[in-house]
């Protein structure tokens, strides 16, 4: 009898130091998915990860469930309040440009005037009618109007209307994006639910999309907000080799982006076809007239009263 006392306590001893030693299940796979993260870059996701700013935004996606919202409302429902919260920085920032546009126009008229009074040449627009030009072959007089428009950026500036200053303004939002995909990846990573129910096609939230929609979507959204900025401003991007570059360079990114999210599950590109929706959605609300007097924004000419209907329609600016 004592010697099954013994034997009894020394099984429930050695189970007990075992429970101790071995990690949790959700530690084990949290080990893997950090292990699998190539040595240079697992510190910058590790900090991703546990940082302020994504644990507010995850602590933001967990009270949407808690007060009654499935994970996908939650998740949908995040993308759209993160999007509201960051709309200031754009409205600003196409306040400002709409700014620039005007100012640099004014400058621009008021310097040339000023060469073409002093050398007593003519001012009208240019062949295709979008600027102004000063009517004259004379090398001397072109050197002198090419020197009076290098004004233009330091006068500019002058005001606080610089371009980096305006493109800064919007990608500064960006972080927020980043360390929401984060928080995303926190709420699915944890193991207080085996899955998320889905609809449709998708049953289960936590697997990758089987058709691979919602990957392939968020593709065709992005390459549909880069045709909707060379639609409304056709004459401010020129289609240069850089800018050939930098588009193949995009492409190839968005559809490798689609390869992965293809593999990953499918609440995640579902969460980004919400933001890239989203954000078209915003941009081509900003040229509504309306929406920009709303926010004292001032006239472009690429303004429009039907903007979604103008992507499928050609435009002359």
């Amino acid at each position: 009898m004592l010697s099954r006392i013994c034997a009894h306590r020394h099984l429930t001893c050695s189970t007990a130091s075992t429970s101790f030693l071995m990690p949790s299940l959700s530690e084990k796979i949290k080990t893997r998915k950090m292990s699998a993260l190539p040595p240079a870059i697992a510190p910058a996701f590790q900090y991703a990860s546990d940082c302020y700013i994504t644990q507010s935004i995850q602590m933001g996606m967990e009270g949407l469930h808690g007060l009654g919202l499935t994970w996908p409302g939650a998740f949908i429902s995040a993308a759209i309040l993160l999007r509201l919260g960051t709309a200031p920085l754009h409205i600003y920032a196409e306040k400002l440009f709409a700014q620039r546009l005007h100012a640099q126009n004014f400058l621009t008229q008021k310097l040339l005037e000023k060469v073409s009074q002093r050398y007593r040449v003519q001012l009208g627009p240019s062949t295709d009618g979008t600027k102004l030009e000063v009517k004259s072959s004379d090398p001397k007089i072109a050197k002198a109007t090419q020197d009076a428009l290098q004004e233009v950026p330091s006068l500019l500036a002058e005001h606080g209307l610089q371009a980096a200053r305006i493109q800064n303004l919007k990608m500064c939002t960006v972080p927020v994006w980043i360390f929401s995909s984060f928080a995303l990846r926190n709420v699915i990573n944890s193991d207080f639910h085996p899955s998320v129910a889905g609809a449709l096609w998708i049953p289960d939230m936590l697997a990758p999309d089987p058709y691979f929609i919602l990957p392939v979507a968020v593709g065709v959204f992005g390459f549909l907000n880069l045709y909707s900025q060379r639609k409304i401003y056709p004459g401010v991007v020129k289609m240069t080799w850089k800018q050939k570059s930098y588009d193949a360079v995009l492409a190839f990114f968005t559809m490798f982006a689609v390869t992965i999210m293809s593999q990953l599950p499918a609440c995640i590109p579902m969460y980004w076809l919400i933001v890239s929706t989203t954000g078209m959605a915003q941009a081509q609300l900003l040229r509504h007239p309306k929406v920009k007097g709303m926010f004292g924004i001032k006239k472009l000419p690429t303004d429009s009263n039907t903007p979604i209907r103008d992507l499928f329609k050609m435009r002359n600016v």
